[in-house]
């Protein structure tokens, strides 16, 4: 609790960011606005494609610039793109989208190398990163339940409160000093795509490990988005869902505090998903789901840290290739989810997703032991 304290701006500053309540439930949020679900499912794709397109041209504009000033605009925009939903006009949350959509990509990268560069070494950051994660996530369990109760009092009060939360997440961010840590910089150089294609040839460890990243993250956010309709396909009654939901929310926190010494236990996410497909049973699904969550926790924080100690320069722009290559299989992920669901049953996601991701984690797990023993050898 003391690291939390210490960097307490840095924490609220981040931790507003994650209630914004619709990001929770932005779908019902459109649809009582008056969207047709047809309309929201364009909304919803402007913003991932111009995220998509932007990610990586904004990660190299964002590396050469402040980055206190890129998240400050960054929160601008998005203050903006909220308050345009407001109007009730398809055309102007349209515009709101691409807006989100530019914001996204501009914050992409920055945040994570922003709040890493706070930190003297990677120890506190850790330290600060497992007792955010679980105070975040405690924050986001109550968020999911209390969301919905405040769309149904009022459909412009999600939207109200997220621009709230975002003026004082602004506030806290300017309080934020800028302590970036001593690394040994390399000499200054223009960043350009062939020197980002030199960089991504010359780590094999690094492109293995945004491997890793892209099809665990994939996966994590394929079974969780899929829990609620899977816990309905089994017959649970949706009265206690929010419940649910915030059991899983807690799992994540206390998921957080675990230190990860063997990366093979990201074996058993994949192992977990494919044990959904099998189980009938709703008792034993909400406990898969739980385990998972668990250990979805702990993962995140571990890949965090794991990635941002692995890039020793370029930071902003190698988080931009991660977020690209992730909306891209985010995106592929949605379309054969719901292709999968329409033509066999939801079970089938996880079987198939499970399986995927087992197969890639076991070529990763090989290709790592070759690159170090090619080490040794050379040595």
């Amino acid at each position: 609790m003391k690291i939390i304290i210490k960097y307490k701006q840095l924490f609220l500053f981040k931790l507003f960011l994650s209630l914004l309540p619709y990001f929770f439930i932005s779908i019902l949020i459109m649809n009582a606005l008056g969207y047709r679900y047809s309309e929201i499912m364009i909304i919803s794709a402007m913003t991932q494609i111009i995220g998509v397109i932007l990610n990586l041209p904004l990660g190299i504009y964002a590396e050469q610039k402040n980055r206190k000033k890129v998240l400050l605009l960054n929160n601008i925009l998005s203050i903006i793109a909220f308050t345009l939903f407001l109007f009730e006009k398809f055309y102007l949350a349209i515009l709101a989208a691409v807006i989100l959509g530019i914001s996204e990509a501009l914050s992409s990268g920055v945040m994570q190398t922003f709040s890493y560069e706070q930190f003297p070494d990677d120890v506190t950051y850790r330290k600060y990163l497992e007792g955010s994660s679980s105070i975040q996530y405690l924050a986001i369990s109550v968020m999911t339940i209390i969301t919905p109760a405040i769309l149904h009092f009022n459909r412009f009060l999600p939207i109200i409160i997220s621009v709230a939360f975002i003026v004082f997440s602004t506030i806290f961010l300017c309080f934020i000093k800028l302590e970036k840590r001593e690394e040994k910089q390399e000499e200054k150089i223009t960043i350009n795509i062939r020197t980002l294609r030199k960089g991504l040839k010359v780590s094999s460890k690094l492109n293995l490990f945004i491997l890793l990243g892209i099809t665990v993250t994939t996966l994590i956010m394929s079974v969780n988005s899929w829990s609620s309709i899977l816990l309905k396909y089994h017959y649970f009654p949706l009265k206690y869902l929010g419940l649910v939901l915030f059991t899983f929310n807690v799992c994540m926190a206390i998921g957080s505090r675990i230190k990860w010494k063997k990366l093979s236990i990201v074996m058993l996410l994949p192992l977990i998903s494919i044990l959904l497909f099998f189980t009938k049973s709703v008792f034993t699904t909400i406990v898969l789901f739980s385990i998972f969550r668990l250990i979805n926790g702990g993962y995140n924080n571990f890949f965090i840290g794991e990635f941002n100690k692995l890039i020793k320069n370029k930071r902003v722009v190698f988080w931009s290739i991660y977020d690209t290559f992730l909306s891209l299989f985010s995106i592929f992920a949605d379309l054969s989810s719901g292709i999968i669901a329409q033509n066999l049953t939801v079970e089938f996601i996880y079987l198939i997703f499970g399986l995927i991701s087992l197969l890639i984690l076991l070529i990763y797990l090989l290709a790592r032991k070759n690159i170090y023993f090619r080490k040794i050898k050379n040595y």
